[in-house]
């Protein structure tokens, strides 16, 4: 057994409610409850288990941090209209990043960044240390019975490899990968995996999701594992 994986292991389960579609529409981005799971009602369920790139331990001149990555999920319509933001990690939400340029880190997650309202929509969190996540969300109320699509996009910065080098994609290295997932709501529980689809842009000027993963390795193992449920 890996170091890391009895780190998983021994780790303390993280569950944080997301508030409903119709309070995130509000000016103001709602506090989750940590340690606690939506366990009544009908809900989406978020399970992701961090992979062996899931962690950097950057060092600078005078300091060193770990950086983890930055994660977004949303929901949409099959023919890709905007519902609204599930989750989103609390830096891309606030833009308030560990040693970035005052632009703040719009390559972190261009495609949500693009889709989402102006206002922002999303529920946060800080990501997690090296622990299975569950987020629950209530984000499902009032939706209409219907097959739609779950959409998640992540992004860990110094992910460098030989396609995307220091000198060619500055500090984010590998672009976002954009996942997506088709999910039945309203119709019994259920539960799919997500499955990479493209990258976003690597240096976040437009939204547009690039299909294929030409040129992308380690930030395919940010994550071993990525589910999505829907409990009725």
């Amino acid at each position: 057994m890996t170091f890391f994986t009895q780190k998983l292991r021994n780790s303390i389960l993280i569950a944080i409610i997301a508030s409903s579609l119709t309070a995130c529409a509000g000016n103001t981005t709602a506090r989750i409850t940590q340690n606690t799971l939506i366990t009544a009602g009908p809900r989406i369920e978020l399970e992701m288990i961090p992979g062996p790139f899931y962690e950097y331990e950057m060092h600078t001149l005078f300091s060193k941090y770990t950086v983890r990555p930055q994660i977004a999920v949303w929901l949409e319509t099959l023919d890709g209209r905007y519902i609204g933001t599930i989750y989103a990690t609390e830096a891309s939400v606030t833009g308030k990043f560990k040693m970035a340029p005052k632009k703040g880190r719009p390559e972190a997650l261009p495609v949500w960044s693009g889709r989402k309202t102006k206002n922002i929509d999303a529920v946060s969190a800080p990501t997690a240390a090296g622990k299975k996540l569950i987020y629950g969300s209530a984000a499902v109320s009032g939706l209409q019975p219907g097959r739609y699509a779950i959409m998640l996009e992540t992004n860990r910065s110094y992910d460098w490899n030989k396609t995307y080098t220091k000198k060619n994609s500055g500090v984010n290295g590998q672009p976002s990968i954009v996942y997506r997932a088709e999910l039945d709501i309203g119709s019994g529980s259920r539960t799919t995996a997500f499955e990479p689809i493209g990258t976003g842009s690597v240096d976040g000027s437009d939204a547009r999701i690039q299909l294929g993963l030409q040129g992308i390795d380690t930030a395919l193992q940010l994550f071993s594992s990525l589910q999505v449920t829907y409990r009725d």
